[in-house]
Order: structure tokens, then sequence, then C-alpha cells
């Protein structure tokens, strides 16, 4: 209740403040590509529009794929990229958890990629919705 008191009192200091949290969430949810649903790609992967960059570290990718997935570890990005046609497909990355792929997908823009999207929830995701792994 006091920290109501205070906020509503020091209505100059925190509504900066509540302004900055919520650009702080808006950039943060644009963040290196479009997010897309496990459906979503499983629609794209079947039309064959996308090229499914998976960037977890290869013991995690031989333990557990996406069917077709491409493993580039997020650490060997920068110097692997040159393996992804720019121009090809719509390039979907896949972490984990969902929260690599957003620092991946601006390192990919950085060196000119567009069509970047992220699989919200990555590979745990991926698992809790009872898709198959290879």
């Amino acid at each position: 209740m006091e920290l109501i008191n205070f906020l509503i009192d020091h209505y100059y200091l925190s509504a900066p403040l509540l302004i900055v949290i919520v650009l702080l969430f808006i950039s943060n949810a644009k963040k290196g590509g479009k997010k897309i649903s496990t459906q979503a790609l499983i629609g794209l992967s079947n039309q064959d529009k996308s090229l499914i960059v998976d960037i977890r570290d290869s013991e995690s990718f031989d333990a557990g794929h996406i069917t077709s997935s491409k493993n580039i570890p997020f650490a060997d990005l920068s110097r692997r990229s040159n393996e992804i046609n720019k121009n090809d497909k719509l390039i979907i990355l896949v972490c984990e958890t969902g929260s690599v792929s957003p620092n991946a997908g601006e390192a990919l823009a950085k060196e000119g990629f567009e069509n970047i999207c992220i699989l919200k929830g990555g590979i745990n995701q991926w698992k809790i919705d009872n898709l198959p792994l290879v």
C-alpha cells in the first residue's frame, strides 16, 4: 500500500519509469525477428518455405532435433553464417527455451539477413506440445 501511495504522490517519477518499462518489454518482444508458434513452424516446414536453424550446441542437437533442421551453434553462428542462404527461404531460429534465438536473430540481421523468425519457447515448447524429435 505504501508503494502505491508513493507512486501516486510522485507521479512525475513513476510515469517515466512506467513508460521505460513498457518500451523495454516492447523492444524485447520484437528483438531478433517475428516469434512463431510450433504449429506455424510445422505449416511452414511442410510447405518447404523455411530453413530451420538449431542454434543449440551439437550435443543437445544430437540428443533430439526438429526434422530437417540444420545445426549451427550460437557460438559459431557469425563464423558459419555463410552456410545460410540469405535470399532462399524464411530462416527460423530454434534454441532450448526461445531466449537465445533473439540474440542470434539480431546477429544475423546485422549481417544482412532478412525474414528471420524465432520459435516461441524453443525446443522446450516443441516437447511440451508433444511433437516429434529426430
